[in-house]
């Protein structure tokens, strides 16, 4: 067998062809569950989900299966959820597909409980392969309990018991599968998620806590009535639209002699960690009643926090939020930037023309705005590092010089000791050095602007990005920022001769944004702006120790106050009564003595002249 050669150079064997079928792009609903089982047994009702995986039939690699996962969002407190859930997938072939889905009750204390499975055959046997056009309706499953899972077996009995037969249990899955056309490449035969464009929010309190992290101007993205405060660590998904160019591929590298063994799950130690890293994964990007999720429309750039239905009927947290649609402005076009080493020149900026700025995606810039959101703007020097996963999910976290963030920022951690990933490395999101919400400076601003840096000011070098952003309240609008963007990861070293490929998906993807700077991970210049971000983040850290401290010695001295004043009253009132008072009337009694004799002295003198004390 002959062999093929990948970005990363990665041998893999080339099976017989298969004959070549038209690739179409499907979208899958999830529309409901019916009876699920009981799991929690104080209030007879469950935290479900679906984790979704999709898969080919027959795989035409069978050594390197294609493989496909999505997970709905939880509906809370319910045993018949109402998903209502888009899954729009390219790529698939004319013979169909494979749908395992495994209902599963969500406990943030614990794993998450096994309800049951079940696995559909998208067309099935005798109805033909897919065409253009073809609509499956709703359809009704049957779901298979999980054998052995006695308690919610015997939760569900008991349950009916208590409700006298309101609780079913026979459990029964409605989807809907319809073709919406052919994929627009025919030769990519990979499966791929077009969209829509979801995102979720995992909030950690305990570790912002710790790690002293920066208030977020976000609070928009919270749960109304949510305990998690601004200064929460936040771990990001935000899924982007495919496919992933199939030259961002990259392997780990086996840099260290733990690595391959922790990859592989081979050996006592590489076990340790691969179990500790996957574990660490799975508590930063954990789910729970705090999470925030929303779907931006594919129809029109429409940002939707479902929700709304489940609140009405008293069972749901999930945030919504009324829509909104933007228009794209002639101002909102994304500018290329790409170096990809400090020898080497960067490529010319390339302004978009009046034509393609029409050709953005109209989901455009509500997927911009809620990238600017998820990242607090890039206010107070934030830097996050992140990794864009095959699939086409981009996972980002803030890090910093701490030493537990920055062990929570490895990349190995945020792609769950994946083997292969598209890319990595860090980024951070500015304001462009000259907007209508920046006043312009003065010469003596631009004087020190000058000496500070060392160099005369360029328009594109953006050392000056803090100047005329109000950190508290930062302007919304995304023709305004700029994304830079490297490859710094010593997990999976992404080739820089990769950076305009990068910058190619995330403008097809991000192009509202006004500018998108893909840059080598040893250029000078990054190195320089980075700095200058940590330097303001240590400021900030600083600051907010102090307001901290002053809030702490603030509520201590009145929390003593407060007790003085309550606990030893009965006392003081004892003392002053038994001992001050006595010593109080003596010393009254002493004044009045010395004020009567300075009297009489006085009188003396005024009526027989000075008076000479004998010795």
């Amino acid at each position: 067998m002959s062999t093929l050669r990948n970005s990363n150079d990665i041998e893999r064997p080339q099976h017989a062809r298969v004959p070549k079928q038209t690739l179409y792009t499907c979208k899958v609903t999830f529309l409901k569950v019916d009876d699920v089982p009981v799991a929690d047994l104080n209030d007879l009702s469950c935290d479900p989900y679906l984790q979704v995986t999709l898969s080919e039939d027959p795989p035409r690699d069978p050594s390197h299966p294609q493989l496909l996962k999505y997970r709905t969002r939880t509906c809370r407190r319910t045993l018949n959820p109402q998903f209502n859930e888009h899954w729009i997938v390219g790529g698939i072939p004319e013979s169909g597909f494979l749908l395992s889905l495994e209902l599963r009750d969500e406990d943030p204390g614990n794993y998450d409980d096994d309800l049951g499975k079940t696995v559909l055959r998208i067309p099935n046997e005798g109805e033909g392969k897919l065409v253009e056009g073809w609509k499956s309706g709703d359809r009704e499953y049957k779901v298979h309990k999980r054998s052995g899972r006695i308690k919610t077996t015997l939760f569900t009995w008991v349950a009916r018991t208590l409700t006298r037969g309101n609780i079913g249990h026979h459990v029964r899955l409605w989807i809907k599968v319809e073709v919406l056309g052919r994929s627009e490449n025919q030769e990519d035969t990979r499966f791929y998620t077009v969209g829509p464009h979801r995102y979720t929010r995992h909030f950690s309190p305990l570790i912002g806590w710790l790690m002293g992290s920066s208030h977020s101007p976000d609070n928009g993205d919270r749960l109304p009535g949510s305990r998690v405060k601004p200064t929460a660590f936040v771990a990001n998904r935000i899924q982007l639209a495919g496919p992933v160019p199939a030259a961002l591929r990259h392997r780990y590298v086996n840099f260290a002699p733990f690595v391959k063994a922790m990859f592989s799950r081979s050996g006592i130690r590489g076990v340790l960690l691969h179990h500790a890293l996957h574990k660490q994964h799975l508590e930063i990007y954990k789910w729970d009643k705090n999470v925030v999720w929303g779907v931006i429309d594919e129809d029109g750039g429409d940002v939707q926090k479902p929700g709304d239905e489940e609140r009405q009927r008293g069972k749901g947290r999930e945030e919504h939020t009324a829509s909104t649609k933007d228009t794209i402005r002639n101002g909102g076009a994304a500018q290329s930037n790409i170096s990809s080493h400090p020898d080497e020149p960067a490529a010319a900026n390339h302004v978009q023309s009046k034509e393609e700025r029409c050709e953005l995606p109209s989901d455009s810039i509500a997927l911009a705005r809620q990238f600017l959101r998820m990242t607090s703007f890039g206010t107070h020097g934030r830097i996050f590092t992140y990794v864009i996963m095959l699939d086409g999910e981009w996972r980002f976290t803030e890090t910093g010089e701490q030493l537990a963030i920055k062990f929570l920022s490895k990349h190995t951690m945020h792609s769950d000791v994946a083997i292969e990933i598209a890319y990595s490395g860090e980024f951070f999101v500015r304001p462009l050095r000259r907007h209508k919400h920046q006043a312009p400076r003065s010469s003596d601003e631009r004087h020190a602007a000058e000496s500070d840096h060392g160099e005369a000011e360029d328009a594109n070098d953006g050392t000056h990005d803090e100047v005329g952003l109000d950190e508290d309240h930062p302007p919304d609008d995304p023709a305004i920022y700029e994304l830079v963007i490297d490859n710094d990861s010593g997990t999976y070293r992404p080739r820089a001769d990769l950076l305009p490929t990068l910058h190619s998906y995330l403008s097809r993807n991000l192009g509202a944004l006004g500018k998108i700077t893909c840059i080598q991970a040893f250029d000078d210049r990054l190195k320089r702006w980075k700095e200058k971000r940590k330097e303001l983040k240590k400021r900030e850290s600083k600051k907010a120790a102090k307001l901290a401290t002053r809030s702490s010695l603030g509520s201590s001295a009145t929390s003593s106050v407060s007790s003085l004043d309550s606990a030893d009253a009965s006392d003081r009132v004892q003392d002053v009564t038994v001992g001050d008072v006595q010593m109080a009337v003596e010393e009254s009694a002493r004044g009045r003595d010395t004020d009567r004799q300075v009297r009489d002295e006085k009188e003396q003198v005024t009526d027989n002249g000075p008076v000479t004390k004998q010795q």
